[in-house]
């Protein structure tokens, strides 16, 4: 079996169709951890890009050159509010990361479910319309 037809018959059933088959199991193995490394990349580089640490190394220095105790008192209200917001920026951030990270899971099984759904109620129709 040699043949060009063999070949081809090879190619289809091999490489096509054990492409849909392996295709779930990349899903969820190697794609998921692509998926889930990319996103702990992006976290460290938007905690590294809000400067957490240059925020807290610099808590108590007074913003300004105000050396004076309602200087001092400025600065660090105004550095709390602006960390909070920061924290809050990233835990937002790391949520939407999460969010999709489940819908990426969901997604080959809610693309099922719909194509089943859709399939059926095809059939609905055309039976009675």
């Amino acid at each position: 079996m040699n043949s060009r037809a063999g070949m081809i018959a090879k190619l289809v059933a091999v490489d096509l169709l054990g492409s849909v088959v392996w295709f779930p199991f990349w899903w969820y193995t190697k794609g998921l951890s692509m998926v889930g490394a990319h996103a702990l990349n992006a976290l460290r580089y938007r905690a590294q890009s809000y400067a957490f640490v240059l925020w807290l190394k610099n808590f108590f220095t007074p913003m300004y050159g105000q050396h004076d105790w309602v200087g001092r008192l400025v600065s660090v209200f105004m550095r709390l509010v602006v960390f909070i917001g920061r924290l809050v920026a990233f835990v937002v951030e790391a949520l939407i990361y999460g969010v999709g990270l489940i819908l990426w899971m969901l997604a080959p099984a809610g693309l099922a479910a719909f194509t089943v759904y859709s399939f059926f109620a095809g059939v609905t129709l055309s039976m009675y319309g």
